[in-house]
């Protein structure tokens, strides 16, 4: 097969196989959409030794906008592109192009240019070695990329699209488990720009006004093509530990994605290839005879039967394929043919969810953090955004801990922070059939759990101290519940949606009774509804300090943390509280 390329996609991912590409992104909603196209170029159009480098730039950099142009919340009415499209009466596409090209060159102007030569000359106290002193600049510009990376990491956007990355490498890769793919083209750009600054510095013309901005810029042109041909070498090596090296700067833009990213992302993948595939739907009458049917025609067929029934959802025909077949993620585009029987099945199942039914109560599990959940009627089906909520408790767990899961439900959360820390984990729920479903998935997963019946905490004894309590309550107003999709309203049980009147009723118990049950410097880590913030900020004020909220990738207020204020200090604002009172 001719290689397939992936190119960077904000909260998405893309793909580009010969000529067609197909992107898959979530929008500002969660919901996720996939775009297709024929292109006129191909990612490198000649691929001739040390030009194809050249031309991975290049053309990269015009896929890589051409990919933002595709994302419709982009270019919102609101946004700046749009905003400045408008006034000047261009397109909304090199408006992006403009602004990306003018960021590029203020950090490399104002972090590469003059900072670097001022530290060095700093560091270096006017050297009279001149290669010394040239080192020193490279690294110092090196230095500085990478603390430039490593800090825009840190934000939950560039994690996602860190993420998506990665998954593209993962799907791309024959092995499917290389989530550093030295070809990546975030990585190459990375690597390149980190040879370049070396080799310029080192090598690089100075002094000369005229020729040494061209003869630098020649270097850079080199070194492009060297880096793509080294980057090659490593990625066709059939040594392993070759294929790793690019983590040298691969690790700067890539993230490991969640298993929903990776089927998202699949879904692009997916669709490209059969974009490619001439005979889609064409049914070969001897394949009956042999109780077979071609794979390409059902699987386009079921993807259309789900968009036009409304399910504009990407990534869920590939989810339906691979529990209806049993197959990884990326066996689906190396099916050719099916049984007439896994046929019959997965229509069934098209069916099943063209009603509203949702994927994890069809085939009766779900995927969440990694691991694999089993979910019936009496539990709510475990989402994406929750994994945000136990990505942040366990950057503060640590072992021998007592955490406790209030609302466990299926016990998605406990037994994946049970996965990954030593703890001492308990959950509790007021639904005897939810405990019945939480217990069986700690067997499945390999994980103890203290399990226990309870309406929060009611059958807990106070001299029971945790040193973090996590919960995700139901936080649905009572009136909203009936205007939810279909697929939560009628299969979620409606004791783990309805939050009360306003959906704060169980966030008012817990913050006010978990005091009790905290420990000194006890913390409280809670998923939270659109638009609840400012509440639950409120109810946190009296008991609570350190408040922090952290937003989900469609920058929605999603987790809340709080650690429990120090007694002293609590008894300390009360008594002023009282003399100001008296006053």
């Amino acid at each position: 097969m001719e290689k397939i390329y992936s190119m960077p996609c904000l909260y998405g991912a893309c793909f580009y196989y010969k000529k067609n590409s197909a992107c898959a992104y979530v929008d500002e909603k969660g919901k996720t959409h996939l775009v297709s196209c024929k292109n006129k170029i191909s990612v490198i159009p000649n691929n001739i030794v040390f030009l194809r480098g050249l031309e991975y730039v290049i053309f990269g950099l015009y896929f890589f906008i051409k990919n933002l142009v595709k994302i419709p919340f982009v270019y919102t009415e609101k946004s700046v592109t749009k905003m400045i499209s408008q006034n000047l009466n261009v397109g909304t596409k090199q408006v992006l192009t403009v602004i990306v090209v003018l960021i590029a060159c203020l950090i490399s102007l104002l972090l590469i240019g003059f900072l670097p030569v001022k530290l060095a000359v700093v560091i270096s106290g006017y050297s009279s070695n001149n290669f010394v002193n040239k080192l020193l600049v490279a690294i110092i510009k090196v230095a500085i990329l990478f603390i430039f990376l490593l800090i825009i990491k840190c934000f939950v956007p560039f994690k996602q699209f860190y993420r998506f990355n990665a998954c593209s490498n993962i799907l791309v890769d024959e092995d499917k488990k290389n989530i550093y793919r030295p070809t990546n083209y975030l990585n190459f750009l990375i690597f390149s720009f980190t040879f370049i600054f070396i080799v310029v510095s080192l090598i690089g013309l100075t002094g000369n006004a005229i020729w040494k901005p061209i003869v630098n810029l020649l270097i850079s042109v080199i070194s492009f093509s060297v880096c793509y041909e080294i980057l090659l070498l490593m990625e066709n090596s059939k040594l392993k530990w070759v294929n790793k090296l690019s983590i040298v700067t691969s690790f700067l833009v890539t993230e490991k994605p969640t298993k929903t990213e990776e089927y998202i992302a699949l879904s692009a993948l997916n669709e490209v290839i059969f974009m490619q595939d001439k005979k889609r739907g064409v049914v070969d009458t001897e394949d009956f005879k042999n109780n077979e049917v071609s794979f390409s025609g059902i699987y386009a067929e079921s993807k259309e039967k789900l968009k036009n029934a409304g399910i504009v959802d990407a990534s869920e025909i590939d989810w339906l394929i691979c529990e209806v077949l049993n197959i990884g993620r990326g066996q689906i585009r190396l099916q050719t043919k099916i049984s007439i029987d896994d046929k019959k099945k997965i229509e069934n199942a098209v069916q099943r969810r063209i009603k509203g039914e949702p994927i994890t109560k069809i085939f009766g599990h779900a995927n969440f953090y990694g691991y694999d959940f089993k979910v019936t009627k009496d539990v709510l089906s475990p989402r994406m955004e929750t994994e945000i909520l136990v990505e942040n408790v366990l950057k503060y767990a640590t072992d021998k801990m007592n955490i406790l899961d209030l609302c466990t439900g299926s016990g998605a959360i406990a037994i994946s922070i049970a996965k990954n820390v030593k703890a001492n984990i308990f959950g509790v729920d007021i639904s005897e059939k939810a405990l019945l479903v939480a217990e069986e998935n700690a067997k499945l997963n390999d994980v103890k759990v203290n399990f226990k019946w309870s309406n929060l905490f009611e059958n807990l004894k106070t001299s029971k101290k945790f040193d973090i309590i996590v919960s995700n309550p139901p936080y649905i107003p009572t009136k909203d519940i009936e205007k939810l999709d279909v697929e939560v309203k009628d299969y979620d049980p409606k004791l783990a949606l309805d939050g009360g009147d306003d959906g704060l009723d169980f966030y008012r118990r817990i913050i006010k009774e978990s005091p009790k049950y905290l420990s000194k410097n006890g913390m409280l880590f809670l998923e939270i509804g659109y638009g609840e913030k400012k509440d639950i900020l409120d109810l946190l004020k009296q008991d609570f300090e350190n408040v922090k909220v952290i937003k989900d990738y469609n920058k929605i207020d999603r987790v809340v943390i709080a650690k429990i204020k120090d007694k002293k200090e609590k008894k300390n604002v009360r008594t002023n509280s009282k003399n100001k009172a008296k006053i």
